[in-house]
């Protein structure tokens, strides 16, 4: 038999139909003579060869496996990849590799380590290592999100695929995580045999280190001899039908808990980096992923050797909710500055709960950006930052000009930052303040991690489009003009601070223009009146850009009979009763600003987002809260509604548009459940007249907007 002798495959395999391993994996591994996969970090390697088709491709098809992975570095030690370092003889490297073969010794896993050993070993299987640069293409970023895998046989024919799964077993059983893969055979002809054609010949270029953006290596000899050492008492045919029966253990979990939650073992992982890299650090933790609670974890932590936390929030509904949670989970009293409390500027509060604190007296500072950046506040804190530890919630934020005066004062010993993305979106300066002032970034745990673990909710993702208006796209045409000029203007030698500011004011004059787009409306209109069902108890959030956006979508929906609720933090009446009322009674809000100000709708089962942002963080906050699990939730459901023109060309005006909205929206599409809306985008791609090879060159850009940022 050959991979087409299997019949007609699937297009899609999704766990909570089908049992993946079963239905897909072992089949074609049973008929392959090669295969080829992108994996996650190295140690995970290990977890990717729990198959029970691999005793088959290995020992009756004298199978051949190639894998793709990442080293496990810090960011100052994958830069040293990306800027020439002999790898080999990078002695941080190897002793990374090095402990994380170690830990999957000791760990229930070591059955999966010795394979992985033995079969490198009898050169079965070929490992590299790769560094993905921000100045990789979105397709090639895309190849390692969706974990591409690729079959092939000694007839030539190849089944790829890609999807959401994750590489341990759980991630492909049919009691864990729901999870999906789509798949194209190169036989079936037509798009499916382009992909297929596409990804054989993308993989081989990573493989052998062609692409931009992209630097791999073979793994370091070193790595490679303790590999043979621990595969030399190895019986490969015995671990392979080991392996296969599904004889392994589970990992032991440590006691890390907090109000009688226990944390996660990426919160835990966080911590442990923390304490090493001396109490600094900044942490990269998708919204929705448990930010709060390992905040909140290690101000118990300061706590206890005396140390008062202070932490610092962009916002009033923030400072509330980590008020709220302080006394709940750390039993300690909350001090708040800002957001219309104003006590502390007239008692001295401040410096007095920090000279006062201790353990039977517990205090936690809680402040607002504004009001920390005051001088009242600089006064009081100042002279006893020493016995402080800095927490800042959003911590991106003090990278702004204008919060930027903060981190030149407050010289505390201990400093933790949170933040789904810390770097700030075209703000170098910005960025490389914050990172000076915590240290950098010491761990990192994805949105595509949080739903690999089933943290947040898995979600079916369903794009649309509309078009600019003849006036729009006027405007859209001229100010892509005026800023190609002040782009030009802002390059020149001995430009100013100023000519950089009017550039960024530009841009973001032109991106109000998509989200802002009046065809939006009647397209929301449209979408609700075809998907809504208030007989399930769905309960729709619309995001909309700005408040005349919101009053006309809610006057088209009531012309339809549907009626909705408005939301945001200027509105009037009691907005926090709005949410009560719609996570008891459902329906349809219609908000604006609420997911970026950190307001939690965990109930949300439906999102469809008009006021898209091409700023990565503002959409991975926006899904990230959206996707926060909720206990009648299961999946939850996103509709995004893009701008994009019919045709386009590299010099149109309308390319910047249709880089902006695609590059957000395959990340969107490749990171769900349902692979069929990936697709959808290929399709709407080359139907502007583009080939599939150009949508490697799109990468995501964005501006960061600082305006109205924080309350007072």
């Amino acid at each position: 038999m050959m991979l087409r002798d299997l019949g007609s495959l699937r297009t899609e395999y999704t766990t909570d139909t089908d049992n993946i391993p079963r239905d897909f994996y072992d089949p074609c591994l049973r008929e392959a003579s090669h295969y080829d996969r992108i994996t996650g970090f190295f140690s995970s390697t290990a977890f990717h060869l729990i198959q029970s088709g691999l005793e088959a491709f290995f020992l009756e098809n004298s199978g051949a496996m190639r894998i793709l992975c990442s080293p496990r570095l810090s960011t100052a030690d994958a830069d040293s990849l990306v800027y020439g370092y002999e790898v080999r003889d990078d002695a941080e490297l190897v002793t990374k590799l090095r402990g994380e073969l170690a830990q999957l010794l000791r760990s229930s896993y070591a059955d999966s380590a010795r394979l992985l050993a033995a079969l490198v070993a009898a050169g079965r299987l070929d490992v590299k290592l790769a560094r993905v640069t921000p100045k990789a293409s979105i397709h090639n970023k895309r190849m390692f999100h969706d974990k591409v895998g690729l079959f092939a046989d000694t007839a030539g024919d190849v089944v790829g695929f890609r999807g959401s799964a994750n590489e341990s077993y759980l991630g492909l059983s049919p009691d864990g995580n729901i999870e999906s893969i789509d798949v194209w055979p190169s036989w079936e002809g037509g798009r499916d045999a382009e992909r297929a054609r596409h990804a054989v010949a993308r993989f081989e270029r990573l493989w052998e280190g062609v692409v931009p953006g992209v630097t791999v290596i073979g793994l370091p000899h070193e790595i490679r001899e303790e590999l043979e050492h621990v595969a030399e008492d190895a019986d490969l045919t015995a671990l392979l039908r080991d392996v296969a029966a599904g004889r392994l253990g589970r990992p032991p979990k440590e006691k890390f808990t907090l109000g009688g939650i226990q944390l996660r073992e990426h919160q835990r992982a966080a911590v442990r980096a923390w304490e090493t890299h001396e109490h600094t650090g900044l942490l990269a933790h998708a919204t929705g992923s448990g930010k709060t609670i390992t905040g909140l974890y290690s101000a118990g932590l300061a706590l206890e050797e005396g140390l008062t936390p202070l932490i610092l929030v962009p916002s009033r509904l923030l400072l509330e909710q980590w008020a709220k949670q302080v006394h709940e989970l750390l039993g300690a009293r909350a001090v708040l500055a800002g957001g219309g409390h104003d006590r502390w500027s007239r008692s001295g509060a401040l410096r007095a709960a920090v000279e006062s604190s201790r353990p039977g007296r517990k205090h936690v500072l809680i402040a607002v950006l504004n009001t920390a950046s005051s001088p009242a506040f600089r006064a009081q804190l100042r002279p006893v930052a020493g016995k402080v530890f800095t927490i800042a919630d959003e911590a991106h934020r003090l990278g702004s000009p204008r919060f930027r005066t903060i981190l030149e004062w407050l010289d505390t010993p201990w400093r933790l930052g949170l933040s789904a993305t810390p770097e700030r979106a075209n703000d170098p300066e910005g960025t490389s303040a914050v990172d000076s002032y915590f240290g950098g970034v010491i761990h990192e745990y994805s949105l595509k991690d949080a739903l690999d673990d089933g943290v947040l909710a898995p979600y079916v993702y369903h794009p649309s489009w509309v078009g600019l208006t003849e006036d729009e796209e006027e405007r859209w045409d001229r100010l892509t003009s005026e800023i190609r000029q002040r782009y030009a203007m802002a390059q020149a030698p001995g430009a100013t601070s100023h000519a950089q500011d009017q550039l960024r004011r530009k841009l973001i004059e032109r991106a109000r223009i998509a989200k802002g787009a009046a065809h939006k409306v009647s397209r929301a209109a449209d979408l609700v009146a075809e998907h809504y069902r208030p007989e399930k108890d769905q309960k729709w959030l619309i995001y909309c850009d700005n408040q005349d956006q919101m009053s006309l979508v809610r006057q088209a929906l009531s012309a339809r009979g549907i009626s909705s609720l408005e939301y945001h933090s200027q509105m009037r009446g009691d907005s926090e009763a709005t949410l009560r009322l719609f996570d008891i009674s459902g329906g349809i809000v219609v908000a604006i600003k609420c997911l970026d100000e950190g307001v939690d709708i965990p109930s949300a089962s439906h999102a469809l987002i008009l006021a898209s942002s091409r700023n990565p963080r503002e959409f991975i906050q926006r899904r990230g809260r959206i996707l926060r699990r909720s206990p009648n939730k299961t999946v939850a459901t996103l509709i995004d509604v893009l701008v994009l023109p019919e045709t386009t060309q590299r010099d149109d005006p309308s390319w910047p548009l249709v880089v902006g909205e695609l590059s957000r929206a395959i990340q969107f599409a490749g990171w769900s459940i349902t692979q069929s809306s990936v697709s959808v985008l290929e399709d709407k791609w080359v139907s502007m007249g583009l080939s599939l090879s150009q949508l490697d060159e799109i990468r995501p850009e964005g501006i960061e907007d600082d305006e109205g940022e924080a309350d007072a």
